[in-house]
């Protein structure tokens, strides 16, 4: 964790540089006793020290490691901040977090700090208690998902992270559909189908898809996604990606996506399995047809559902 201490001397100074990844910010080095003009001499040319934010040091030259920008960041910001948005996303290991150079933090509002730099700041009048990601003070994880959707122009990519945030376990709809309401409503539009996509089940992007296309059918009823589906003996079975309970008609998304966040193409088969021997019909699908054919996918499954409502019917 990442606490600015006040030296008293300049041994004391050395060691908090080495504490901070050899940065320092202006307070702490006139509380060791480092003048303005020997600040000055220190950052000008030909000089050891280099400015990289506001009253932020580094104690030497050259670039700055990302992990060095984000000290930077947290030092500019002041004791209040936690990094958030596509920082604290990717920190908390959600691969579909979009890149973004900046460090993003987040700040209370009564904290008056502005982006400037590499350092782009966001506050909120709510009271958030820091995540940590190893040693990095992070906003909730459904306060960084919502907050990296904003710039996001792509109803997949958002659907890709808010997806993976819930199928990764690292929050929930709830608790996302709670950050978009406090969040206020600029820039929430894409978040906000993303999110009812996950409160109805859906766990991946072509999922969601997938979803909208049967949406757009008058034949189907309403799908349950990612439910759980036992035999009449109560018996384990599976949780299929799009299930029609009155007909056991099962779809599944035979998804990459879907494999990379935690369900093999092993248990996929084995799935299958399972639900062909219990009676199960099992259609699949792929992302690739789902975003080029989805008229052709829609009326598949629809004829999938009546050759099953009819053979029940006729039993």
């Amino acid at each position: 964790m990442l606490v600015p201490t006040r030296p008293h001397h300049l041994a004391d100074l050395t060691a908090v540089s080495a504490g901070q990844d050899g940065l320092l910010t202006r307070s702490q080095a006139v509380a060791a006793g480092i003048s303005d003009d020997a600040l000055a001499h220190r950052v000008g040319p030909g000089g050891r020290w280099q400015r990289v934010l506001p009253r932020v040091y580094a104690t030497f030259t050259g670039r700055l490691t990302e992990s060095q920008r984000r000290t930077a960041a947290l030092l500019y910001a002041g004791p209040q901040a936690m990094l958030g948005g596509p920082t604290a996303a990717s920190l908390l290991g959600l691969r579909y977090a979009p890149t973004d150079r900046r460090v993003h933090v987040l700040l209370p509002h009564a904290v008056r700090r502005r982006s400037v730099g590499f350092v782009a700041i966001r506050r909120t009048t709510h009271r958030l208690v820091p995540w940590y990601a190893g040693e990095w003070p992070v906003c909730p994880p459904e306060v960084a998902v919502v907050d990296a959707t904003r710039a996001m122009r792509s109803l997949r990519d958002v659907r890709a992270l808010v997806c993976e945030s819930v199928q990764r376990r690292r929050t929930t709809p709830s608790e996302l559909m709670r950050a978009l309401t406090a969040g206020g409503s600029a820039g929430s539009a894409l978040a906000r189908r993303a999110v009812e996509d996950v409160t109805a089940g859906c766990r991946s992007s072509p999922e969601c898809e997938l979803r909208d296309v049967l949406a757009g059918s008058r034949r189907l009823p309403c799908a349950a996604w990612n439910v759980t589906v036992r035999d009449a003996a109560g018996r384990f079975l599976g949780v299929p990606d799009a299930w029609f309970d009155d007909v056991w008609l099962a779809v599944e998304v035979d998804s990459r996506e879907h494999h990379l966040l935690g369900t093999s193409f092993d248990d996929t088969l084995a799935r299958h399995n399972r639900f062909e021997a219990a009676g199960i019909a099992v259609l699949h699908v792929s992302p690739r047809r789902i975003r080029r054919e989805p008229a052709q996918v829609r009326r598949e499954v629809e004829a999938a559902y009546a050759a099953r409502l009819a053979m029940i019917q006729g039993t």
